[in-house]
């Protein structure tokens, strides 16, 4: 009996993930000492908040349960996916890995569309460049 409690007990512990960090392609990405710069200010950063499309929520404000269903086409059809915390503040996701997501490899739109209006937690790297906070995400 102590014997399955303790494998019960072993197999509910969470394990501790990796912080978030720049993938090599981001790295890969900064070819000037000023990327380089931009780049080192990035921090891992956890934020939790409402999932909204960026387009409908600047423009018009709009988000919340009965902006769903527009949210959700708005991000599958290439309008930017955010998260506006409890201080109101909107952070632009982004899939993190630099090459990927140029050349069209990697997409947060099917897995956040689905998500539209709730609250969420994510964790990632952080980037607050000419006043607009983004979040890069690892992505597949």
């Amino acid at each position: 009996m102590l014997a399955l409690v303790l494998v019960l007990a072993l197999t509910q512990t969470p394990v501790a993930q990796p912080a978030p960090a720049w993938s090599a392609t981001t790295k890969e990405a900064a070819a000037t000492e000023a990327n380089k710069r931009v780049l080192a200010a990035g921090k891992p950063l956890t934020i939790t908040g409402e999932v909204v499309d960026v387009s409908c929520y600047t423009q018009l404000g709009k988000r919340g349960e009965a902006h769903k269903a527009c949210g959700a086409q708005c991000v599958l059809h290439g309008a930017p996916v955010g998260i506006v915390t409890a201080d109101n503040t909107l952070y632009i996701l982004m899939p993190e890995p630099h090459h990927p997501r140029r050349d069209g490899q990697v997409s947060l739109a099917k897995e956040y569309a689905a998500k539209m209006g709730d609250t969420v937690t994510v964790s990632g790297m952080s980037s607050e460049h000419g006043g607009i906070h983004t979040l890069f995400l690892a992505a597949q």
